[in-house]
């Protein structure tokens, strides 16, 4: 064979060689991230995880705080201590009770609630004013700096030896952050009915149709919402949507 054939005879040779390279080098690309890069990516998704576990986390204690909050402001109401339940409030804060309108700020929600008490803190002797707050649902902004709740309460109120009351309505509630701690920012509760113990609902009306002070003490606002108490009935919007039917029925 002349030098011709045998260098012919090799190139196929070379085609091999040279094909096995580039198959080797395809093979290189195809192994995807190296494993530096695969630990970087193990990492960062962990990172990215505890964040997300850290926000659930000051959620949750969030919530807790708002319900301790709620509960703070039903002790006080139901002794009476109106200075205590005025400093729950932050500053702009507001409150509209039934239909007596909104007083907005402090200062003039402290003014609410003492007219409630007839000018004086504390209860009388032999008188009775619960208020259970039962069901409460309460949801924290995605930026945890506000939060709605929605309670509903249950009213047994009266003086001894002249009359006993039944008393039944939710409150949807606002809150804020203020420095970190939370306080409460509106208070709506929308009154259902109020009634004489004796016969209850079944033979009676609403005692006062949700006016309590606001003829002697006038609002900053009218009522923002006019509605018919007891026999009328009456369902306020809820803050959030009905897990089950969706957003139908649910406050915008």
């Amino acid at each position: 064979m002349g030098l011709a054939s045998k260098r012919s005879a090799g190139w196929p040779l070379l085609g091999v060689v040279c094909g096995l390279g580039a198959l080797g080098l395809l093979s290189a690309c195809q192994q995807g991230p190296s494993a530096e890069e695969q630990r970087a990516q193990r990492i960062a998704a962990l990172t990215q995880r505890l964040k997300q576990l850290a926000t659930e986390a000051e959620r949750l204690e969030d919530v807790s705080a708002i319900k301790r909050l709620q509960r703070a402001y039903g002790y006080y109401l139901e002794a009476a201590q109106w200075d205590q339940i005025a400093d729950l409030f932050s500053d702009d804060g507001s409150i509209e009770i039934g239909q007596d309108g909104v007083y907005v700020g402090k200062e003039r929600v402290r003014a609410y609630l003492y007219a409630l008490g007839g000018g004086k803190v504390g209860l009388k002797k032999g008188q009775l004013n619960e208020h259970l707050q039962l069901q409460p649902v309460v949801d924290v902004a995605p930026d945890g700096h506000t939060a709605r709740g929605r309670w509903r309460t249950l009213i047994l109120a009266g003086q001894y030896h002249q009359q006993a009351l039944w008393g039944e309505g939710p409150y949807e509630n606002e809150y804020v952050k203020d420095n970190g701690v939370w306080k409460i920012h509106k208070v709506h509760w929308y009154q259902t009915f109020l009634v004489p113990y004796a016969g209850g609902w079944a033979k009676n009306r609403d005692v006062n149709g949700g006016i309590y002070v606001s003829k002697r003490l006038p609002p900053d606002q009218p009522p923002t919402e006019r509605y018919p108490t007891w026999p009328g009935v009456y369902i306020p919007p809820f803050h959030y949507k009905n897990p089950v039917t969706g957003p139908q029925g649910a406050a915008p």
